[in-house]
Protein backbone atom coordinates (compact mmCIF):
# COMPACT_ATOMS: atom_id res chain seq x y z
CA UNK A 1 0.00 0.00 0.00
CA UNK A 2 1.41 3.35 -1.22
CA UNK A 3 1.86 5.99 1.43
CA UNK A 4 -0.74 8.22 0.07
CA UNK A 5 -3.35 5.83 0.07
CA UNK A 6 -2.72 4.72 3.70
CA UNK A 7 -2.76 8.52 4.43
CA UNK A 8 -6.12 8.91 2.90
CA UNK A 9 -7.21 6.22 5.02
CA UNK A 10 -6.29 7.33 8.11
CA UNK A 11 -7.52 10.69 7.63
CA UNK A 12 -11.38 9.22 6.86
CA UNK A 13 -11.11 6.93 9.86
CA UNK A 14 -10.13 9.19 11.99
CA UNK A 15 -12.70 11.99 10.88
CA UNK A 16 -15.30 9.29 11.43
CA UNK A 17 -14.11 8.34 14.42
CA UNK A 18 -13.95 12.49 15.50
CA UNK A 19 -17.73 13.00 14.66
CA UNK A 20 -19.03 9.57 16.76
CA UNK A 21 -17.21 10.51 19.42
CA UNK A 22 -18.37 14.30 19.36
CA UNK A 23 -22.17 13.31 19.00
CA UNK A 24 -22.53 10.47 21.87
CA UNK A 25 -19.97 12.40 24.33
CA UNK A 26 -22.26 15.88 24.64
CA UNK A 27 -25.54 15.17 24.40
CA UNK A 28 -27.63 13.55 26.60
CA UNK A 29 -30.04 11.14 25.51
CA UNK A 30 -33.66 12.46 24.15
CA UNK A 31 -35.48 15.17 25.65
CA UNK A 32 -38.15 13.04 27.39
CA UNK A 33 -37.71 10.80 30.54
CA UNK A 34 -39.79 8.88 33.03
CA UNK A 35 -41.02 10.89 36.08
CA UNK A 36 -42.75 9.70 39.24
CA UNK A 37 -45.94 10.68 41.09
CA UNK A 38 -46.18 9.97 45.09
CA UNK A 39 -48.79 6.92 45.51
CA UNK A 40 -52.56 8.34 44.44
CA UNK A 41 -53.98 5.20 44.94
CA UNK A 42 -54.17 4.56 41.49
CA UNK A 43 -56.14 7.74 40.46
CA UNK A 44 -56.09 8.63 36.88
CA UNK A 45 -54.55 12.53 36.38
CA UNK A 46 -56.94 14.41 35.21
CA UNK A 47 -55.05 17.91 34.05
CA UNK A 48 -52.41 19.70 33.86
CA UNK A 49 -50.87 23.35 33.94
CA UNK A 50 -47.58 24.96 34.14
CA UNK A 51 -46.91 28.57 35.04
CA UNK A 52 -43.56 28.63 33.77
CA UNK A 53 -41.24 25.96 33.28
CA UNK A 54 -40.59 24.50 37.03
CA UNK A 55 -44.19 25.42 38.74
CA UNK A 56 -46.93 23.15 37.56
CA UNK A 57 -49.96 21.60 38.95
CA UNK A 58 -52.14 19.06 38.35
CA UNK A 59 -55.28 17.11 39.83
CA UNK A 60 -56.85 13.79 39.46
CA UNK A 61 -59.95 12.46 38.65
CA UNK A 62 -62.61 9.87 36.64
CA UNK A 63 -66.10 10.99 36.91
CA UNK A 64 -66.67 9.18 39.50
CA UNK A 65 -68.66 9.69 42.66
CA UNK A 66 -67.27 10.15 45.62
CA UNK A 67 -63.45 9.01 45.44
CA UNK A 68 -60.41 10.44 46.84
CA UNK A 69 -58.75 13.00 44.31
CA UNK A 70 -55.31 15.24 44.96
CA UNK A 71 -54.15 18.18 43.54
CA UNK A 72 -50.30 18.14 43.04
CA UNK A 73 -47.92 20.70 42.91
CA UNK A 74 -44.08 20.41 41.33
CA UNK A 75 -41.78 23.29 41.78
CA UNK A 76 -38.69 21.32 39.73
CA UNK A 77 -40.51 21.25 36.16
CA UNK A 78 -41.80 17.83 37.25
CA UNK A 79 -38.87 15.79 38.64
CA UNK A 80 -40.68 15.69 41.99
CA UNK A 81 -44.50 16.02 42.98
CA UNK A 82 -46.21 16.49 45.87
CA UNK A 83 -49.62 16.44 46.93
CA UNK A 84 -50.80 19.67 48.09
CA UNK A 85 -54.36 19.08 48.90
CA UNK A 86 -56.96 15.97 48.90
CA UNK A 87 -60.52 16.09 48.02
CA UNK A 88 -63.19 13.77 48.29
CA UNK A 89 -65.29 14.51 45.24
CA UNK A 90 -64.16 14.59 41.96
CA UNK A 91 -61.92 16.87 40.18
CA UNK A 92 -61.56 17.79 35.76
CA UNK A 93 -60.06 21.02 35.43
CA UNK A 94 -57.25 23.27 36.93
CA UNK A 95 -56.04 26.64 35.86
CA UNK A 96 -53.90 29.46 37.47
CA UNK A 97 -53.74 32.70 36.34
CA UNK A 98 -50.53 33.80 38.29
CA UNK A 99 -47.84 31.97 40.68
CA UNK A 100 -50.68 32.61 43.53
CA UNK A 101 -54.34 32.74 41.99
CA UNK A 102 -55.54 29.45 40.81
CA UNK A 103 -58.69 27.18 40.26
CA UNK A 104 -59.99 23.77 40.41
CA UNK A 105 -63.32 22.61 39.36
CA UNK A 106 -65.24 19.24 39.94
CA UNK A 107 -68.09 17.16 39.74
CA UNK A 108 -69.33 14.76 37.42
CA UNK A 109 -72.92 16.60 36.42
CA UNK A 110 -73.73 20.16 36.39
CA UNK A 111 -75.95 19.55 39.73
CA UNK A 112 -72.45 18.07 41.31
CA UNK A 113 -70.19 20.61 40.09
CA UNK A 114 -67.79 22.09 42.19
CA UNK A 115 -65.33 25.15 42.48
CA UNK A 116 -62.30 25.81 44.87
CA UNK A 117 -60.02 28.55 44.36
CA UNK A 118 -56.66 29.25 45.64
CA UNK A 119 -54.41 32.77 46.64
CA UNK A 120 -51.42 31.81 47.88
CA UNK A 121 -50.02 29.38 45.35
CA UNK A 122 -51.96 26.40 46.88
CA UNK A 123 -51.37 26.07 50.17
CA UNK A 124 -54.57 27.10 51.20
CA UNK A 125 -57.90 26.22 49.29
CA UNK A 126 -61.78 27.51 49.45
CA UNK A 127 -64.85 26.90 48.36
CA UNK A 128 -66.55 29.10 45.77
CA UNK A 129 -70.12 29.80 46.11
CA UNK A 130 -71.70 28.68 42.96
CA UNK A 131 -75.48 29.68 41.99
CA UNK A 132 -77.97 27.20 43.92
CA UNK A 133 -78.46 25.53 40.39
CA UNK A 134 -74.58 24.10 40.80
CA UNK A 135 -74.08 23.46 43.71
CA UNK A 136 -73.34 20.09 45.49
CA UNK A 137 -75.76 18.17 47.41
CA UNK A 138 -73.84 17.03 50.29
Amino acid sequence: MDKNKFSTILFYISTFVFIVAFNFADNPTGGWYQQFLPNLNNRPLADITFLDSLTGYSITGDNSVGDTNYILKTTNGGDNWNIIYTVYRDLNRVIFLNQNTGYVSGGFNATKSYLIKTTDGGNNWNQISTPAALRIND
